[in-house]
């Protein structure tokens, strides 16, 4: 399925969180752990939370007094629906479907510990990297419900579906990272299209 044009897209209700872990940053080497006689009696970490969310998108024809645009709305088309709005410019489902990616941010954790006995950490809110987020409540990273999946040599890895429409959180506890975005768009393209039709 080809993406429709970005000028030309309905964004759904449908989303697709996903974070992803990260463990190597500079604050280690700026910050490293010490250690006397072999003890370890000062250590840091740091940890890193990239979010990135999806959105199905259905592609949408511009249409003026009936007749299909073949381009965005040029000026004659603009003004003339400014004097009658609602009637001029109609859209229409076309039957293509594309996923935004339409959310990045990014969290940082910092924990130091002094003498395996005493522990302080500070979390920063996410940082927008682009677009808005459909869904800050709903995080993924220290939800106990949430489990995030590691394969050797990858990074842990944790997905849910999100309806913005109902609130509900559908996690994610078995998938491929590489099919992802795929098995998304397949399992909401019926839904989407009902929505619309």
């Amino acid at each position: 399925m080809s993406a429709p044009d970005i000028e030309n897209v309905k964004l759904t209700n449908y989303n697709l969180i996903i974070e992803e872990v990260f463990d190597e940053s500079v604050f280690g080497m700026v910050a490293p752990s010490t250690k006397i006689k072999g003890i370890k009696v000062i250590g840091t970490s740091h940890l890193q939370v990239l979010r990135s969310i999806y959105t199905l998108t259905i592609g949408q024809d511009v249409y003026f007094k009936g007749r299909k645009l073949q381009g965005s709305p040029g000026v004659r088309e603009m003004l003339s629906e400014i004097f009658e709005p609602g009637t001029q410019l109609t859209t229409r489902s076309n039957g293509k479907h594309g996923v935004l990616h339409r959310y990045l941010g990014k969290k940082n954790i910092f924990t130091a510990k002094a003498l395996e006995h005493y522990r302080a950490s500070a979390t920063l809110p996410f940082l927008r990297m682009y677009g808005e987020d459909p869904a800050p409540t709903r995080l993924l990273y220290g939800n106990p419900a949430v489990t995030f999946l590691q394969k050797t040599g990858q990074r842990p890895i944790a997905a849910a579906y999100f309806n913005s429409a109902t609130n509900r959180l559908e996690l994610l506890h078995y998938f491929e990272r590489r099919t992802l975005i795929d098995n998304f768009q397949k399992h909401f393209l019926e839904a989407s299209d009902a929505a619309v039709g």
